[in-house]
């Protein structure tokens, strides 16, 4: 099971990709601490019955067996539940913090791999890199980590093939019966030294061009040199390391020969590399911040999970104070939360042989399984048949050694495997944006300063001729254990979501205005209270007897004729005066406007 928390669904419950290794080492951990549990209780018989001599040999073997089967048990417990969190798996490079800016070296790779629509390898390097990429063409766009441990094993695998061949030769074909044992020793040490320890370290083989050359000559001279030296060496007697030497040799080839190919089958098809760009020329009556501020809106709409998305480049336009014009540049660069491909699926035994992938994997821990079983029964029969008192020759020391050549072997192999087991496929989308242009300043009024008691004046930065730049594609990544580092390993276009964002981004800053207007009810409540507070300032009385007083004066100052009784009252004299205000006719001489009470210049 996954680990994920705050998710509106289940994609982030990955399965766990060990849980059919996990059974083969369940049965090496039993194996190991089968027999440790067997020998301890063969030395407990042995000091009940107080025979010293045999408590030795299966007290040190039940031992070692049993921490070999308790640390075996213990990795697979560790992974019965596969934790993956939301932090996982790691982002494609360093993150920037909200509300910082900034950038990295690795943001700029995918930078270019996003303006040049394509993914860039490594050139092999090497004699034995030429063969291996000339057999396997495909190899070239495989991800890194599955290139560099086919480079590792299939140079190990040449090392121990040469080496095997000039054992075989030098031994079977050119030794005689005085040589072999020393040749058996020689190849031994070497291969100890050469080859096993760096393989079970995890690197290659120790092996070079003076290497190969050695072993061509040892191969031919080795015995020739033996048999002339051969009278003054001491005689070895019957000990002999040639077996052991034949299967170190031997269990390493098919080792290296199966995680080999359990490597080269992780090689898929050529990858596809596309990814969509759209650019536009903008000019807008606003500042080109707003421009990045509502790209961070419409992102965050668009988040994966409600997930934030990994942000790895953050450039804001920088507009200097001091200036009225000059050259700008911005950009924003973030990734969806990797989800897992769809599909993804804990392999079982059938699905596993029915899958190439994962079917030389299971070959691999099935071998590694044979090795163990094969070494705690040569253990168990060393031990039993042990005796201090007899002579060397009949202590069969030889099977303690080859079961712990076996067991080497078999640690190679489980830890191959657990390398190419925790493989993870994951799809997300990488979003670049880029903003480049010029700002000038200038300054906006509204209003009719002689006429009008409301003006506005506004000072904004115009953005001319900006050239705004959108990437965009869908990415598949692969990561090799949940905390390693993810590659970038296909590229899918995504042309009408780019082409999308560039006009919801196009038309966003069309759209800003450049006047200043009181919208709100707040603004009005305060327009009105100013009004008022003007008029009275000014001395004007209320609207009612404002209206009676205009009336009055009106009548005093006109000679009109006596009206007859229920005739209505004559409208005032036209004056070609009118309320600036309120638009109605003004009275002759009146000072003051009979209907919004607004005062007027005199005329």
């Amino acid at each position: 099971m996954g680990y994920d928390y705050s998710s509106e669904s289940k994609r982030l419950e990955l399965p766990n990709p060990y849980r059919l290794q996990n059974l083969w080492l369940w049965l090496c951990a039993a194996l190991l601490a089968g027999g440790g549990v067997l020998c301890l209780w063969w030395s407990r018989e042995a000091l009940q019955a107080q025979s010293l001599r045999l408590v030795l040999a299966p007290l040190l073997a039940g031992l070692a067996l049993l921490v070999g089967g308790l640390l075996a048990a213990g990795v697979a417990a560790r992974r019965l539940r596969f934790f993956f969190g939301r932090g996982r798996p790691a982002s494609l490079a360093p993150e920037l913090a909200a509300g910082t800016t900034g950038g990295s070296p690795r943001a700029d790779i995918y930078k270019d791999m996003l303006r040049q629509g394509g993914l860039t390898y490594p050139e092999p390097q090497g004699a034995l890199d030429g063969v291996l990429y000339h057999a396997v063409p495909r190899l070239i766009t495989a991800p890194l980590a599955v290139q560099a441990l086919a480079q590792r094993h299939f140079f190990n695998l040449v090392a121990i093939l040469a080496t095997t061949l000039s054992f075989a030769v030098s031994w079977l074909l050119l030794g005689n019966d005085s040589s072999r044992p020393w040749i058996g020793m020689l190849y031994f040490v070497f291969g100890v030294f050469f080859l096993l320890k760096p393989v079970l370290g995890d690197q290659r083989a120790r092996l070079s061009m003076a290497s190969v050359v050695g072993l061509v000559a040892a191969a031919l001279l080795a015995p020739v040199l033996i048999g002339l030296v051969g009278s003054r060496l001491p005689s070895p007697g019957l000990f002999s390391l040639s077996a052991q030497t034949a299967i170190m040799l031997g269990t390493g080839l098919v080792a290296v020969c199966l995680v080999a190919l359990a490597v080269l089958a992780q090689v898929g098809d050529q990858p596809s590399t596309q990814a969509s760009g759209e650019q536009l020329k903008l000019s807008m009556n606003a500042p080109p911040n707003l421009l990045l501020d509502e790209l961070d809106r419409q992102l965050q709409q668009g988040w994966t999970e409600r997930i934030p998305n990994r942000r790895y480049a953050r450039l804001e336009p920088v507009i200097d104070p001091g200036r009225s014009a000059g050259p700008f540049a911005g950009e924003l660069m973030e990734e969806t939360q990797p989800m897992p491909v769809g599909g993804t699926v804990a392999p079982t035994l059938s699905s596993a042989l029915a899958h190439p992938p994962h079917r030389w994997l299971v070959a691999l821990d099935v071998y590694a399984t044979l090795l163990v079983a094969t070494a705690v029964g040569l253990l168990l029969y060393f031990v039993r048949e042990f005796d201090v008192g007899a002579a060397w020759q009949d202590k069969r020391l030889s099977l303690a050694g080859t079961s712990t050549l076996l067991l080497l072997v078999a640690l190679f192999c489980f830890k191959a495997a657990q390398a190419l087991w925790g493989r993870f496929n994951f799809e997300s989308v990488l979003i670049w944006v880029e903003l480049a242009g010029t700002w000038q300043r200038s300054r906006v009024g509204t209003g009719n300063t002689l006429t009008s008691r409301l003006n506005t004046d506004s000072e904004i930065v115009r953005t001319e001729s900006m050239t705004l730049r959108v990437w965009r594609a869908r990415i598949e990544s692969v990561v090799f254990g949940k905390d390693d580092q993810r590659q970038v390993t296909a590229m899918f276009s995504t042309g009408m979501e780019a082409k999308d964002l560039a006009a919801h981004l196009a038309a966003f800053g069309r759209s800003q205005s450049v006047l200043v207007a009181t919208g709100s009810e707040e603004d009005q409540a305060r327009i009105a209270a100013l009004n008022q507070g003007e008029r009275a300032l000014s001395g004007t009385p209320a609207a009612a007897q404002l209206h009676h007083d205009i009336r009055a004066t009106a009548a005093l100052g006109q000679a009109a004729p006596a009206a007859e009784p229920g005739a209505a009252a004559a409208p005032p004299a036209a004056t070609g005066r009118f309320c600036s205000e309120c638009g109605e006719p003004l009275s002759p001489g009146a000072r003051f406007c009979a209907a919004c009470g607004a005062r007027v210049a005199p005329g």
